[in-house]
């Protein structure tokens, strides 16, 4: 039996054999369909074309087999509107690593469009000076649950609250939101009546909304100071929150519709709310909300990761993600920052853990994350890995049974903000943006 993953391979080896003499006229683009079928594009010049259209036909039978669909549509040949498809289907392929001029790979997907849709850039810049205008977005992300995450940001909130700011709270968790009533607006629990999730569905249809209406105030004891944390849940988990779920749609647009909704939310929150700090809640895993907004359009990416194979199996794709896959297209990384979560207490010997897990960071960010040396100014490159605020230095997050168990974050709030190593991740993600603790 011959495995999908292994045909498109052996396919665009094949292809790659067959194109490496031809003219420089000479392309073509593989497409994988939905049904996993490879169909080819084929741009086969003035000259042999049919000879090269037969061994096109030939190789492609024996390198996918039962995957190969049979079908080669011959740009040279094409009408006008064939070949604008053509031609798209070109440039919306990815360039393939072993013959980029010639070659490309087109996946046709279902979902998950957020994660292979062209990468993003934040929606504004952040100026040298601080402004009110200037708020960064910082995203906490883990590719497993359980580690933490959602804490630690309420532990940065409650920390720069206490410092006078303002902190805007967005919990894009949608699959399984928490930070929202973690930071409610009363030990009762009470959010806001409607979130996030009723947000990115209505705002399309008014030309404006009342932004009052999608969040509320933690000014509870949490914060004793002269800051506040505004907080949009995803809304109300009532019997109608799964329909409305089902109705997102967080796959890229190819339209001129204007700014995705969840843009919009940011935006508006920025221009209306004029916070010091706007942290998003991220969703766990490879769900479409997560690929949504790793695709780039926040400043600073705070990953949770613990030394479980499991954990760096999927800390590896968003690495690439935000490193790797960015310079291969041109583009800077995405800049974040490593925390290793739930570090045991006790070790033997002592900081084995912390160890170990700071040399397989070095080792995961070279191959995936940072440029080779002597890159481009506009890349982090193997030569700063010696900084000891480089992406892959690690923030130990030691295991604390305190925070295993409480009823409410007022339990919690002074160990949160008062905490050596909470304040150890504030001070790195401050140093982002030239701040200090």
């Amino acid at each position: 039996m011959l495995h999908l993953d292994e045909a498109r391979h052996q396919a665009l080896e094949a292809l790659r054999h067959l194109l490496a003499g031809t003219p420089k006229s000479v392309k073509a683009v593989l497409i994988d369909d939905l049904f996993g079928h490879i169909r080819v594009v084929l741009w086969p010049g003035k000259r042999n074309g049919s000879k090269l259209l037969d061994q096109t036909r030939k190789v492609l039978q024996e390198a996918a087999g039962t995957y190969w669909s049979g079908e080669i549509w011959d740009a040279s040949q094409a009408g006008e509107s064939d070949r604008l498809v053509y031609d798209h289907a070109w440039e919306e392929a990815a360039g393939s690593e072993v013959l980029p001029r010639k070659l490309r790979l087109l996946l046709r997907h279902r979902n998950r469009g957020a994660w292979l849709s062209p990468l993003a850039e934040p929606p504004w810049s952040i100026p040298s000076r601080p402004s009110l205008k200037r708020p960064p977005i910082v995203a906490f992300y883990s590719f497993k649950g359980g580690v933490g995450r959602s804490t630690a940001l309420a532990a940065f909130a409650i920390q720069q609250a206490r410092q006078g700011e303002r902190i805007v709270v967005v919990d894009a968790d949608l699959d399984a939101p928490g930070v929202g009533s973690l930071l409610a607006a009363d030990p009762e629990g009470t959010t806001a009546n409607w979130g996030v999730l009723d947000y990115l569905l209505e705002r399309p249809f008014y030309d404006q909304v009342d932004l009052g209406d999608y969040y509320h105030a933690c000014r509870r004891e949490v914060v004793s100071g002269p800051g506040e944390i505004l907080v949009f849940p995803t809304g109300r988990l009532d019997d109608d929150y799964l329909g409305k779920l089902a109705r997102i749609d967080l796959e890229p647009s190819h339209s001129n519709e204007g700014p995705h909704p969840l843009h919009r939310l940011l935006q508006e929150i920025r221009e209306q709310l004029s916070p010091s700090w706007i942290l998003v809640d991220v969703r766990a895993g490879l769900a479409n909300p997560a690929g949504f907004i790793l695709a780039g359009i926040a400043h600073l990416y705070v990953l949770f990761g613990t030394f479980s194979e499991q954990s760096w199996h999927g800390l590896r794709l968003v690495i690439r993600h935000l490193g790797a896959k960015r310079v291969q297209v041109g583009k800077p990384q995405a800049d974040c920052l490593l925390v290793q979560a739930m570090v045991p207490r006790v070790t033997d010997p002592p900081g084995v853990a912390t160890t170990a897990f700071a040399e397989r960071s070095l080792d995961e960010f070279t191959e995936h994350y940072y440029a080779a040396e002597g890159g481009e100014d506009l890349w982090t490159t193997v030569d700063d890995v010696e900084s000891s605020d480089a992406p892959h230095v690690p923030v130990p997050l030691l295991y604390n049974d305190q925070l295993a168990y409480f009823r409410t974050i007022d339990e919690v709030a002074d160990l949160l903000a008062k905490s050596e190593d909470y304040r150890a991740l504030a001070i790195r993600i401050l140093s982002r943006f030239g701040g200090g603790a």
